[in-house]
């Protein structure tokens, strides 16, 4: 009887151990490490922990979601080694311009490379005519190529910067002319620092692109259960209250 027992209770220790312990652990890798993708580390705080805290409700226990901010070069090298993991929040023109490498998700969001300039002095375009002898900055590792190749033949002035906001406070100061980058970026920014009057979001584009899912081609399995879950993300009310907490339109 005492052995019995002692069998029982055994049997439900082991069932209450978290079914996460045996999940198939995945990181969710951003090479981000600023808003509103990441914010605080610490906290938990952006959409990456509302998009992965998403992911393990829904999984029940099949994976283990678990988030690894990193640089672009060493992700390259994760996903080279088949480590398991998803990208969140990139374009395949980032990563895999003709869809060959791997498989990529329905949008998560649309985005697009907007020119932030002052309030005062407007910028609608890029183009050569319109920004000759301009200053502009751009974060260390993440360029534009248009600004790019106005950079390269000296048409423009162009600083490097540490961060999009540091970026931002440079155009705030009046020491650049104009910044391109995302608009959901801009406008995580923009609602931060509280630059609403003093500063303009171009109405045209330079190019517009889908932040989606970068799933390894090696996980089929994985890359199906991502995307059944996309449809109900959105529909989520912790959705819907992250994006308006960090200033962006869904």
């Amino acid at each position: 009887m005492a052995t019995n027992i002692k069998l029982i209770i055994a049997i439900a220790l082991l069932l209450t151990i978290s079914t996460s312990a045996f999940a198939n652990k995945v990181y969710v890798c951003s090479p981000y490490k600023s808003g509103p993708f990441v914010i605080d580390e610490k906290s938990r705080l952006g959409l990456i922990y509302t998009y992965t805290d998403f992911l393990n409700r829904q999984a029940q226990g099949q994976y283990s979601f678990e988030v690894l901010i990193i640089p672009r070069s060493r992700l390259l090298i994760e996903l080279a080694s088949n480590t398991p993991c998803i990208v969140p929040f990139v374009s395949y023109k980032w990563f895999d311009p003709d869809k060959q490498l791997y498989y990529w998700s329905q949008p998560l969001l649309n985005d697009a490379n907007v020119i932030l300039s002052s309030a005062n002095k407007k910028i609608e375009s890029i183009a050569k005519e319109q920004v000759v002898g301009l200053r502009t900055s751009q974060v260390i590792g993440f360029v534009d190529e248009q600004v790019e190749a106005l950079a390269a033949n000296n048409s423009l002035t162009v600083f490097n910067s540490l961060s999009l906001e540091q970026s931002m406070m440079m155009l705030a100061y009046e020491r650049i002319d104009f910044v391109v980058s995302g608009k959901i970026p801009l406008l995580y920014l923009i609602h931060k620092l509280q630059l609403q009057d003093k500063v303009y979001i171009s109405k045209n584009e330079t190019i517009s692109f889908d932040r989606s899912v970068l799933v390894q081609k090696s996980n089929p399995q994985l890359s199906a259960f991502i995307e059944a879950q996309i449809s109900q993300l959105k529909s989520s009310p912790h959705w819907e209250e992250a994006l308006e907490q960090f200033g962006i339109d869904g």
